[in-house]
C-alpha cells in the first residue's frame, strides 16, 4: 500500500490536467475518454485507478487503461478506444513522426521526468556498479550524447536506426539483455526481429569497453520482470518516474522486488500522443 500511495503522489502533477496554474478547480470537468499506458508490473489497472480516483476527478480523462504492447496501445488510440497514449517524449515523437493524424502534446501541467536505467537481479551488484561507472564515463567523454543524436534524434527525424553488432570477445563472459521493442527509438526491434535502437547501441558500447559479450533476447514488455527473475536475461532496460537531479528521490513504485538499478543514463519528459482530430488537442495552453 505504501508503494501505491507514493505512486498517487508522483502522478498528481500529471493527472490534474485541466487546471492552468493558479486556477480554482472547476465544479465539473469535461471528460474526453481514457488514457493508455504500458502495463505495470507491481500494480494492476484497477489498483492504480482506485488509488487515483480522487485525483482523476480533476482530470480530462476518465481512467487509465493498460496495454501489454505499444502496438496494441497505438491501435487503441487510432480506433478511439483511448484519447491519450502516455509514455516518454522520445517514443511519442517517434510515433507522431511515423503516423499521420497523430500529434505529440505535453501534459497540461509540467510533466514528470522519466529516468532510463538498467534493471538487474540484486545479487549482480558488481555488474551494476561496472555499468554505472561506464555510463558516467560515457557522459563525461561525450559518447552518450553522440549515441543519442545518432539513434534517437536522427531516427525521429526520418532516418533508419543502424544495425547494432556487438563486438565478440572469445572466452569472455556473456550478458543477456532483454529488448522489447515497445519504446522506439529507445528500445527498438525491426520488422525482422533484429534488436536496434539507442538502448542496444548503448549496451553494445558499454560491453566493448568492459570486454564482455552481449546477447540480445526479445522479451514481451509485460514479461520483463519474469524474464529477469528466471534467468532468461541478465539486464532489462528500465524506466522510473523521478527527478533526474535528485536520483535518490526517484519513485520505484514499479520496480520488482529483489532487483537493483544502474545510475540513469537518460532523462526524458513524460509526454502524450493524441489524434490530431481529437478535442484533447485544444485543451492545452501554450507551453
Amino acid at each position: 500500500m505504501k508503494k501505491l500511495v507514493l505512486l498517487a503522489v508522483t502522478l498528481l502533477t500529471v493527472l490534474s490536467l485541466c487546471l492552468p496554474a493558479g486556477a480554482e478547480p472547476a465544479a465539473e470537468v469535461t471528460k474526453y475518454g481514457n488514457i493508455g499506458r504500458l502495463s505495470k508490473l507491481n500494480i494492476t489497472e484497477d489498483q492504480l485507478n482506485d488509488v487515483l480516483k480522487d485525483i482523476m476527478v480533476n482530470s480530462i480523462c476518465n481512467r487509465y487503461v493498460f496495454y501489454d504492447t505499444m502496438t496494441d496501445m497505438l491501435m487503441a488510440l487510432q480506433r478511439g478506444d483511448i484519447v491519450v497514449l502516455e509514455t516518454d517524449q522520445n517514443t511519442v515523437r517517434y510515433i507522431a513522426s511515423r503516423n499521420d493524424g497523430i500529434v505529440d502534446r505535453p501534459p497540461y501541467l509540467n510533466p514528470n521526468n522519466l529516468l532510463f536505467c538498467m534493471l538487474l537481479r540484486e545479487e549482480d551488484v558488481e555488474l551494476r556498479d561496472r555499468l554505472s561507472a561506464a555510463i558516467a564515463e560515457m557522459k563525461e567523454d561525450g559518447t552518450l550524447e553522440q549515441l543519442r543524436q545518432r539513434y534517437v534524434e536522427d531516427v525521429i527525424t526520418g532516418g533508419d536506426p543502424d544495425a547494432v553488432v556487438p563486438e565478440i570477445f572469445p572466452g569472455a563472459p556473456t550478458i543477456r539483455v532483454a529488448v522489447t521493442g515497445d519504446r522506439p527509438p529507445m528500445d527498438y526491434v525491426s520488422a525482422g526481429g533484429e534488436p536496434l535502437g539507442f538502448n542496444t547501441a548503448l549496451i553494445a558500447e558499454i560491453a566493448k569497453g568492459l570486454g564482455i559479450n552481449v546477447e540480445f533476447v526479445n522479451v514481451n514488455c509485460a514479461a520483463r520482470g519474469i524474464a529477469l527473475a528466471t534467468g532468461v536475461c541478465d539486464i532489462v532496460f528500465w524506466m522510473e518516474v523521478g527527478d533526474f537531479e535528485n536520483w535518490e528521490g526517484a519513485d520505484f513504485e514499479d520496480q520488482p522486488e529483489n532487483t537493483i538499478v544502474t545510475d540513469p543514463y537518460l532523462s526524458v519528459s513524460l509526454w502524450w500522443a493524441v489524434r490530431a482530430d481529437s478535442p484533447v488537442v485544444n485543451v492545452y495552453r501554450d507551453q
